[in-house]
Formats: C-alpha cells, sequence, structure tokens
C-alpha cells in the first residue's frame, strides 16, 4: 500500500474534517492510504524545504500569498494537462479564483475554497440606535461615516464610548478594497513600482479616511499596534459592543455559533467606496497543488482532484469556513441559505480582484512596509503623504532586489 501525505495549516478541528475527506479517496483506491497533517507555523518555508529535500508530501495546500514564490521557483506541478484526465473542469470554478492559480495556459492548483472581504454588521447594535441597514450601491464613505457615527455611543453616560462602529482596519489585508474602492492602488499594474501607487492622491486620500475614523469622529477603538491587529475585535463584535466587523468568510463558523444562540444577527455589506468609485473587494483563496517532483505522480494527481470536487467540496462547506469554489455549488448552497448571507457574499464575487499577494513573490515585506503609512501618522503624527512616498520609495527598492 502507498500511503499519500497532504500537507495543510490548519488547526485540529479543520484538519480531522479534511481526513475524513480524503479517506473517502482511499475508499475508492485501495492502494493508497491518505494521511493529513497539519503545519501551523512556518507553513511556505518548511514546505519549500522538503520539496528541495526531495521528501514532499503528495499534496499540499497552497495559499495565494504562497504561490508566486512556488511557481517561480518551479516548485509546483502545472495541473492543466492532467484536468481532463481526473474529469476535472475549470470552467466550472468562479473565474476570479481560477485566476488565482493560473498563469498563461498553466494551472499550479485546483482551487478549494476562497472569500471576498466584506463588512458584518450586528443588526442589533443598528436596530438599538435606529440606523437603516447598509446597502450596496449607496454605501459610500460618506454614508458608512454617518453610520458609524450613529452607531458609536456612551451608553451609560460615564464619558467614554461604550459601543463602537467598527475596529480600525490597521493591516492591509483588511484596508486593501478601501483603497480599489477609492480608485487608487499599493502597485503598478505590472507588480514591479509602488511608486505613483501606493503615494497616489486616491490611496493617501483612503489613509487620511480611515486613519480619520479615530483621529477626528471616534468611531473605532484606540489602534492596537500588533502585528495581528486588534486581538478584541471579534469580541467586542460579538457582544454588541461593536457594530460592524470587516473579515472574511473564514469568520462565519464562530459567527454562526452565537447567532444559533440567538446573541448575534447578522448582516452582510460590501466595502464602502468613494463617492464616484465603484465599490471593489479582495478574494483570498486557497488551493490543491502537487510537488514538481512528487514520487507517486498519477496517484498525486489524482488525490488533489478529489480534494478539489464538488463531493469534497460539498462536504467541506458544511464547516461554513469558505465558500466552495464551484460556481453551480456555491450558488445552489446559496439558494439553500435562509439567512441570505451566502447570497450576499455571492453578490461581491462579481469583479472582486485577487490579492497582490497571489502576484508578487515575498509579497509581505511589501505588506510590512505598507502598513507603516498609516501607523507613522497615528504614532507620531508623520504627514501621511509624505510617509506613504517614503515607504513607496523604499517598497521599489525592495522589489527591484
Amino acid at each position: 500500500m502507498v500511503t499519500l501525505r497532504v500537507l495543510h495549516w490548519a488547526g485540529e478541528a479543520e484538519v480531522t474534517a479534511e481526513q475524513r475527506i480524503a479517506d473517502r479517496f482511499s475508499d475508492t483506491h485501495p492502494e493508497a492510504r491518505v494521511i493529513v497533517e497539519s503545519v501551523t507555523t512556518n507553513f511556505g518555508e518548511k514546505l519549500a524545504t522538503a520539496i528541495a529535500s526531495g521528501t514532499p508530501p503528495e499534496v499540499f495546500l497552497l495559499d495565494s500569498p504562497d504561490f508566486p514564490a512556488m511557481v517561480e521557483r518551479g516548485l509546483v506541478l502545472d495541473l492543466a494537462p492532467y484536468t481532463a484526465r481526473v474529469g476535472y473542469a475549470p470552467d466550472s470554478v468562479f473565474p476570479e479564483v481560477l485566476d488565482v492559480f493560473t498563469r498563461g495556459s498553466q494551472l499550479f492548483a485546483l482551487p478549494k475554497d476562497f472569500t471576498p472581504m466584506v463588512i458584518y454588521y450586528n443588526r442589533s447594535v443598528f436596530d438599538e440606535a435606529g440606523v437603516p441597514y447598509p446597502e450596496g450601491n449607496g454605501w459610500t464613505w460618506e454614508t458608512f461615516l454617518d453610520v458609524a457615527q450613529r452607531v458609536t455611543h456612551d451608553t451609560d453616560g460615564d464619558g467614554h464610548t461604550d459601543v463602537y462602529g467598527l475596529s480600525f482596519p490597521r493591516r492591509l489585508f483588511e484596508w486593501v478594497p478601501f483603497v480599489w474602492s477609492a480608485g487608487g492602488d499599493i502597485l503598478s499594474p505590472d507588480g514591479r513600482r509602488a511608486s505613483g501607487y501606493l503615494d497616489s492622491p486616491e490611496t493617501v486620500a483612503t489613509f487620511r479616511f480611515l486613519t480619520s475614523l479615530h483621529t477626528r469622529w471616534g468611531v473605532v477603538p484606540p489602534p492596537q499596534f500588533l502585528r495581528s491587529g486588534d486581538p478584541m475585535r471579534r469580541g467586542r463584535f460579538y457582544s454588541g459592543s461593536q457594530a460592524m466587523l470587516v473579515s472574511g468568510h473564514w469568520a462565519m463558523p464562530q459567527l454562526l455559533k452565537y447567532a444559533a444562540r440567538g446573541e448575534l444577527s447578522l448582516g452582510i455589506a460590501p466595502i464602502p467606496h468613494r463617492e464616484g468609485e465603484r465599490a471593489t473587494t479582495v478574494i483570498y483563496a486557497s488551493g490543491w497543488a502537487v510537488p514538481v517532483n512528487v514520487q507517486h505522480k498519477r496517484l498525486a494527481v489524482q488525490l488533489a482532484a478529489y480534494l478539489a470536487s464538488e463531493e469534497a467540496q460539498r462536504l467541506r462547506a458544511a464547516s461554513r469556513i469558505g465558500i466552495p469554489a464551484f460556481r453551480h455549488l456555491a450558488q445552489s448552497l446559496a439558494s439553500e441559505d435562509t439567512t441570505g448571507m451566502e447570497a450576499a457574499f455571492l453578490r461581491l464575487v462579481r469583479g472582486a480582484r485577487m490579492s497582490w499577494g497571489a502576484v508578487v513573490m515575498d509579497f509581505h515585506e511589501v505588506e510590512e512596509m505598507s502598513n507603516d503609512i498609516m501607523d507613522r501618522h497615528l504614532l507620531r503624527g508623520d504627514d501621511l503623504q509624505m510617509a506613504a512616498t517614503d515607504v513607496a520609495a523604499g517598497i521599489d527598492r525592495v522589489i527591484a532586489r
């Protein structure tokens, strides 16, 4: 019997669920035993080391930020020649998701699931403040700010805010859709330059708007200068002391637990856009990939195709961690969802953009440097335009290395 290893970065509960799915592959391939392993720290580094040393897993979960490095270093197998043979239909996948793992005619991972970034809102907080729920096309910066101000209040009259509008979106993965929805960007279209983009009028205007939520309007708690951002943001949202939360579909399992107990009434809104611009969000996706030097190539490709299959995605969808990559399956599940939240997510997919992390190798360096712009303004009072210009020049040097 052949042992096939699947490398994943998830926690224990998700790995257990993935093992149950993988066991179904073994049921139809009795010559193979599948073991799902989890690496929760330095996943990309450990995976690259395993591939380079000649001891790779047969299949691994490829996150979009790791995609450029894996492809440019020639570490992953092009799966496009095998899709018809294993019964995988790329045309059935959301094109916005498939594009994340495609380079020309090559396909380096079979999408598992994905999410756009959204704004969750607590209906109960809105109801208590007498504020209408957000509406898509009219959800501009101005209406967003008005709503945030109206739901932010001191409930006990002690002079301290008890309910905030939202948490400060300090990390790039949260604020980049705000930039896009203002007509700005952080890099040139080819991904080779930040100057002229990260410090453009549109992008700097976004930084001014977001920082003003704290410095001028007080609708967010004091920013937390931690790598993980504000650790209390979800807790405040669950408890009703924060009206809105910027997040992805990965938050759904925990949110739905509170909703099932009647402690939370959920709604979903798009990222607000600057007047005159189109609302745009970012897509984060993961997919099943096969190392280029895998020993059991035929079985590995078959296993990757099964893990990305409709059957596997349907089983996985019950966890609500992500949206299935197959359009028809996602639409079917949305039609069965009586809350309307899945349909709200799907309405945001068309026109959504893949993350820059799926395009630029070692994007984490760009991300860390970009986060300095608002931090410098909030911590030291630096002018946002000057900080953005300075950081953009530094990123240009990093990209040019």
